[in-house]
């Protein structure tokens, strides 16, 4: 009879504190965390250059969207939205971030030429003109003649 005593079942005790140690267990799970974003609008944008020229576009898009939604007010992230929607073959898509781009600065030559390049890829002349003949008037670079030579057929007067 001794011996039946001490051949107790070792499960005997970890069927006792199971629920303790479930207890314990639950308190002390990880708790999920929702920090703010600590990066700005520009330092999103810069992420975002640097992910376009490693060719990792789906993530130059986050971070361009990203850095659009911080500042609604700053018109660079739209503008390399419209950039990287272009170079992705989506004038549609390029031409709406051109047109975001320029509701907020409409003096930006940059984006006014892009915007008669894309214009004009679309069949839609009428509007590139105007658009390209802005930027002209605002600064003679190189890009913008051929964009107007482009629409037009003969060099920018």
């Amino acid at each position: 009879m001794e011996k039946e005593r001490l051949g107790l079942s070792a499960r005997l005790p970890l069927k006792a504190f199971l629920p303790v140690l479930i207890l314990l267990w639950s308190c002390s799970m990880p708790r999920i965390v929702v920090l703010e974003d600590p990066l700005s609008a520009s330092e999103h944008n810069e992420l975002g250059v640097i992910y376009e020229r490693s060719g990792k576009i789906d993530l130059a898009r986050k971070e361009y969207l990203k850095a659009a939604e911080k500042d609604a007010s700053w018109p660079v992230p739209l503008f390399n939205l419209g950039n990287l929607a272009y170079a992705q073959g989506d004038p549609a898509q390029a031409e709406r971030f051109y047109r975001r781009c320029l509701a907020l600065d409409g003096t930006d030559a940059d984006v006014m030429n892009n915007l008669a390049h894309v214009l004009h890829e679309m069949g839609r002349d009428i509007d590139a003109l105007e658009f390209i003949e802005r930027a002209l008037a605002v600064e003679r670079k190189p890009e913008y003649l051929s964009t107007y030579e482009a629409i037009t057929g003969r060099p920018a007067p």
